[in-house]
């Protein structure tokens, strides 16, 4: 899913029963391409799998503002509402390999 607006973001934040992945990347950022394969792999292995929400940081400034997301990719976790974790990285290597990125995860779920 793709949201081009910050009110779908926050309706959706509100409402969810599941918990909300916000991953913030951009179309030419070879780390958030990495990223795609990797997170896709780490949540096959949650037992309750969050809603991903993927939020292009370039066509989304005032929403990466917001939120301060200044490293690509970033990954936002919402529960209930609520911001209850924040997933970035200087370097995409630290979040190599999924298994890694599933420890992270679930710390936070």
């Amino acid at each position: 899913m793709i949201l081009e607006q910050e009110i779908k973001l926050e309706e959706l934040i509100s409402s969810s029963e599941l918990p909300v992945l916000a991953v913030f990347s951009a179309p030419g950022c070879g780390p958030s391409r990495l990223l795609d394969a990797v997170l896709a792999d780490a949540i096959s292995h949650l037992p309750q799998k969050p809603q991903i929400v993927r939020i292009d940081s370039e066509q989304n400034s005032a929403l990466s503002d917001r939120y301060q997301v200044h490293a690509l990719p970033t990954l936002l976790i919402f529960k209930n509402g609520q911001l209850i974790g924040r997933i970035e990285e200087e370097r995409i290597e630290d979040l190599l390999p999924a298994a890694h990125l599933l420890q992270r995860l679930q710390a936070i779920l």
